[in-house]
């Protein structure tokens, strides 16, 4: 009985959406200035498929959440997880707010020193394979930490 009543007050006490942050979820706390973004599937020639401009500038981690900001506005926000055992490292996102709100995204990531890289598709398709030249439907992130 005692340890049920434990387990219960940990969990209530832990807000939804803001649990503690796992190993591969470590690495990303803090914030991040968005450097580049890339639409995949870039075809030469053609301005739709372009490198997008970066309009947010910033990604908060915190715990299991992210925040996109451009300046002070919040552009979008949702929960992550990242598996740094798995080779190419791991990433699900979930948009909980946002014009991405209720889209899920999975990919890959290799974090090295101050930079990380990403590149995520829908989840209802096969993850992305790498992490150059991204496939087409899929979105290409660099981000480098601030200090």
């Amino acid at each position: 009985m005692t340890s049920a009543v434990l387990i219960l007050a940990v969990a209530v006490a832990q807000p939804p959406g803001n649990k503690p942050a796992t190993d591969g979820q470590k690495a990303f706390q803090g914030t991040w200035t968005i450097v580049a973004m890339t639409a995949g599937g870039a075809k030469p020639g053609k301005e739709d498929n372009e490198k997008k401009p970066v309009t947010a500038g910033t990604v908060v981690f915190d715990k299991d959440r992210y925040t996109i900001k451009a300046g002070d506005a919040v552009v979008e926000e949702g929960t992550f997880t990242a598996d740094a055992a798995k080779t190419p490292n791991r990433i699900a996102v979930t948009a909980t707010g946002g014009a991405d709100k209720g889209k899920k995204w999975h990919g890959l990531y290799e974090l090295e020193g101050d930079t990380l890289r990403a590149v995520v598709g829908p989840a209802d398709k096969d993850p992305p394979t790498k992490l150059t030249e991204p496939d087409p439907g899929t979105r290409a992130f660099t981000l480098k930490r601030k200090r």
